[in-house]
């Protein structure tokens, strides 16, 4: 989600986000995303490549980090565009590298927690080109870790970003 906000802070048009759960997809108008596609009613490539005059997307970031998101992230992004694979599979992920090469398409990792992105990140905010309050949805006391983890890793009450925090309650 705050690749959508980035995306738009930096002056990307038209900013697609792609998701299967609705409330992401809410949040993600609501941080700048022109459309919000639900990939499980419809088809993100066919969706993409009807935006954009049967082109492509000229920039993709894949934030789910599975085989059928890669995949898709190649059959949807412009010849001589660029993917960026932001979440790591748990598993290898038979890929469509041909594609990469015949359509000459860039692909990168990225992790993002370096001090430049952060210092970056930072800046954006306190200009105010995005609100990364809206993704937080819960907060938690140390002394409730097991129950935040729950939250964030079960998505218990469609928590987006779960904070633990040893400052609740102190002024």
């Amino acid at each position: 989600l705050m690749a959508v906000a980035v995306a738009k802070a930096l002056g990307a048009q038209p900013v697609v986000m792609v998701g299967t759960r609705a409330n992401r997809n809410r949040m993600a108008l609501e941080l700048g995303a022109d459309i919000a596609i639900d990939a499980k009613s419809e088809d993100p490539v066919a969706r993409v490549k009807e935006l954009t005059g049967g082109k492509g997307a000229d920039y993709v970031i894949d934030c789910a980090g599975t085989g059928i998101t890669a995949n898709q992230a190649v059959r949807m992004t412009n010849r001589g565009g660029r993917i960026c694979l932001a979440a790591f599979p748990k598993e290898a992920v038979e890929f469509e590298l041909g594609q990469l090469a015949v359509n000459n398409i860039y692909l990168y990792g990225i992790r993002g927690e370096g001090r430049s992105a952060t210092h970056r990140a930072m800046a954006l905010m306190a200009q105010k080109r995005f609100d990364a309050t809206k993704i937080h949805t819960h907060t938690f006391p140390m002394s409730q870790l097991p129950t935040a983890i729950r939250y964030a890793r079960d998505r218990v009450d469609d928590a987006i970003k779960v904070v633990v925090s040893n400052r609740i309650g102190q002024d």
